[in-house]
């Protein structure tokens, strides 16, 4: 399939984001960077071909319906998605948690950018719903009620001007057990095979809006963070007669950019040791969260009230019974 670059150049509007200086890591096993050993590497790893089978989420767009500069939420949404779909060994049901959710919930971040850490220590406390709780709108609703949790919309007549929009009481949220930060191509290496992909910080360049596909090198020594991705494997091409090794990473403009979304670019390992000059930053800034157990709502202190929405009927006809759904 074409790619394309794209006409926007998202880096034109991107936002410095800084790291939580309160950020206070949660570790409660060992580290997989402190048993793996630089000769038991592998040459590649990637979660999207593992034994023929993808254990990633779908590729996120954070453009539409509005540009919002939502990376930060994108990034940590799709690596904490992809990491419970990875521990279940890519059995349904499948995680895709609700970005919109982390907009308005987390205090992480806003449509001007955020951070992964704080998402991480909101998911440890409250978890995160599924994406059908709260649809990706790309705004900053700037409340967060029992609404921008979970909710629902019910027909309603005409003649009510509500929306008809209620919150949901009985649904899920998946919460982690650990989380962390990590810098460097070898940890990064261990991590990420050992758990699944990574959200690592970078300086998103010019050129890298214009990138359509191949392995993605532009000298730039200024580090300032401002695009959040994760990191879902790496991987060696021979490029003009050179073994290069690369990273395989995923953005959040969608599928029709660059290389179905995902974009190739070099390890610190590039051009003598000095790729870090060459790769936006990318081995710098990175952290990680374990995905624990998806937990009722109500447990975790969500317990909205019921409510019906005003002149609001149901049209269906459906009556539901244990085990058994009779359409009138």
């Amino acid at each position: 399939m074409a790619s394309a670059s794209l006409d926007l150049a998202p880096s034109t509007f991107a936002i410095i984001i800084k790291s939580d200086p309160n950020y206070t890591p949660l570790i409660k096993s060992p580290l997989p960077q402190l048993s793996a050993k630089t000769e038991d590497l592998v040459k590649e790893w990637d979660w999207r071909n593992i034994s023929g089978v993808n254990y990633l989420s779908p590729t996120r767009n954070q453009q539409a319906p509005a540009y919002c500069g939502s990376c930060w939420a994108m990034a940590t949404a799709s690596v904490l998605s992809d990491r419970w779909n990875i521990k279940r060994k890519g059995a349904w049901p499948n995680a895709y948690l609700s970005v919109q959710n982390l907009i308005d919930c987390s205090d992480a971040g806003t449509c001007l950018g955020g951070w992964d850490s704080t998402v991480y220590e909101y998911a440890a406390s409250k978890g995160v719903p599924q994406e059908s709780c709260s649809n990706y709108a790309a705004v900053d609703s700037g409340t967060c009620t029992d609404l921008q949790q979970c909710y629902s919309c019910n027909p309603a007549p005409p003649e009510n001007k509500t929306s008809g929009c209620v919150p949901v009481r009985h649904y899920e949220r998946l919460t982690v057990s650990e989380h962390g930060r990590l810098a460097g191509r070898e940890d990064m290496m261990a991590e990420i095979k050992a758990r699944g992909p990574i959200t690592c910080a970078i300086n998103a360049t010019s050129g890298l809006d214009k990138y359509k596909d191949g392995i993605f090198a532009q000298y730039n020594d200024n580090f300032m963070v401002n695009h959040m991705i994760s990191v879902v494997g790496w991987g060696v091409e021979n490029v003009n007669g050179t073994d290069t090794e690369f990273w395989v990473v995923r953005n959040s403009w969608g599928e029709f950019w660059g290389e179905e979304g995902f974009f190739r670019v070099v390890t610190s390992q590039y051009q003598n040791g000095t790729g870090d000059y060459y790769n936006m930053g990318i081995e710098k800034q990175c952290g990680w969260a374990v995905p624990d157990k998806f937990v009722k709502a109500a447990d975790l202190g969500f317990n909205p009230p019921i409510r019906t929405p005003k002149n609001s009927t149901s049209t269906s006809g459906a009556v539901f019974l244990p085990g058994a759904v009779t359409v009138g």
